[in-house]
């Protein structure tokens, strides 16, 4: 168990060590923290702090630098909450303001969106149509002349859609018609229970206009039957890991770049717990490559009973709280765009409004 000053002079370190890059020393902590005491009495608590595992010491002549586990203690324990500023809050609704297009499109756009907005590596998790997800209904949206929207939702509320253009363009009764017929005969079934027989059913009963734009609505919930269930991993930004001094080593930043452009397996990236903001520092990541990364995930909702994630891969030297009030901003927003809500459009926001860790709970997920 820490000491109250020891948990401060921990604190204040990382926080100089985030913002510097630099090993913090003594006497940068004298001029940050007002605790009555000398250089000497600061150094021995640091020894004492390397001891117990918390800091580490790169040379003997060098300051100190914050362990996987002094980081792991500030998250879950020290860090304050990060209220977003008007200019945060300006540059996140900007980039939301995402078209809604695809579902797969719109994922991707919002993982380039939160590389720029952060600077780092930018990882979204998307969760594929499984194949216990039956049809709950599909409509047929005119966007302009022989130009349409198909779009499916399931019985958990997913929502795919496909933009199609046909030869000619369709009368309006007889696009009713076909919307009618695709519910009739598919509504209910697995996506991957559509079989010869339902899709001949649909060419009798679909006015001659409706054959082409039908043929492509068929491919495209054959191609929603082809989903695992799984989570597919887009990474974006990956080359901006390469500004950061952690990664002047080739070997290493080769090691994860490598790792973040071969698709990563989905697996490593969900997160347990209900916890909006999710860490893993360091050696608390599986994968080899991000034993000496951060990874901070947020949670989105992608209709009912479905989660998809968004975060970002970086040094563990990061701006912890900022970070995490801005993924946690960014997914409720994305959030609201999938559901069709819209986006929060407070100035200031703390991303628990207690002032403690956004999505820590003092706990380590």
């Amino acid at each position: 168990m820490l000491t109250e000053r020891q948990r401060r002079i921990l604190k204040a370190i990382i926080d100089v060590y985030v913002e510097t890059a630099e090993p913090v020393g003594s006497k940068a902590l004298v001029q940050r923290l007002d605790l009555g005491v000398s250089s000497a009495t600061l150094r021995n608590e640091m020894a004492e702090l390397i001891a117990r595992g918390y800091l580490e010491q790169p040379h003997t002549s060098a300051g100190r630098v914050p362990t996987h586990k002094g980081y792991r203690l500030y998250v879950n324990e020290l860090m304050n909450g990060y209220a977003l500023t008007r200019e945060d809050t300006t540059k996140l609704r900007e980039a939301l303001r995402l078209k809604m297009a695809e579902y797969d499109r719109l994922i991707d756009e919002a993982g380039k969106a939160v590389s720029r907005l952060t600077n780092y590596a930018a990882l979204t998790a998307k969760p594929k149509l499984g194949a216990a997800e039956t049809i709950r209904h599909i409509d047929v949206i005119r966007c302009g002349e022989a130009s349409f929207v198909v779009v499916v939702v399931t019985g958990r509320g997913m929502v795919r859609n496909r933009m199609i253009q046909t030869v000619s363009d369709i009368q309006d009764a007889d696009l009713e018609r076909l919307r009618g017929a695709l519910n009739i005969v598919l509504v209910g079934l697995e996506p991957r229970g559509m079989m010869l027989t339902h899709i001949r059913k649909l060419e009798m009963v679909a006015p001659e206009s409706c054959i082409d734009l039908l043929g492509q609505t068929v491919a495209f919930i054959k191609e929603i039957a082809e989903a695992s269930g799984e989570m597919e991993i887009q990474v974006s930004g990956a080359g901006n890991l390469l500004g950061y001094p952690e990664y002047r080593d080739v070997d290493k930043a080769r090691e994860l770049l490598s790792f973040l452009s071969a698709a990563p397996p989905a697996g490593w990236l969900a997160a347990s717990g209900t916890s909006p903001v999710v860490y893993r520092i360091g050696e608390e990541n599986t994968a080899a490559p991000l034993k000496d990364a951060s990874v901070v995930i947020a949670r989105y909702p992608v209709g009912a009973g479905c989660t998809g994630y968004i975060g970002i891969v970086g040094p563990t030297r990061m701006n912890y709280p900022q970070l995490a009030a801005r993924l946690e901003y960014f997914a409720k927003g994305l959030g609201a765009l999938l559901n069709g809500s819209k986006p929060e459009e407070k100035t200031d926001h703390n991303p628990n409004g207690t002032g403690k860790p956004a999505g820590t709970d003092g706990r380590n997920e």
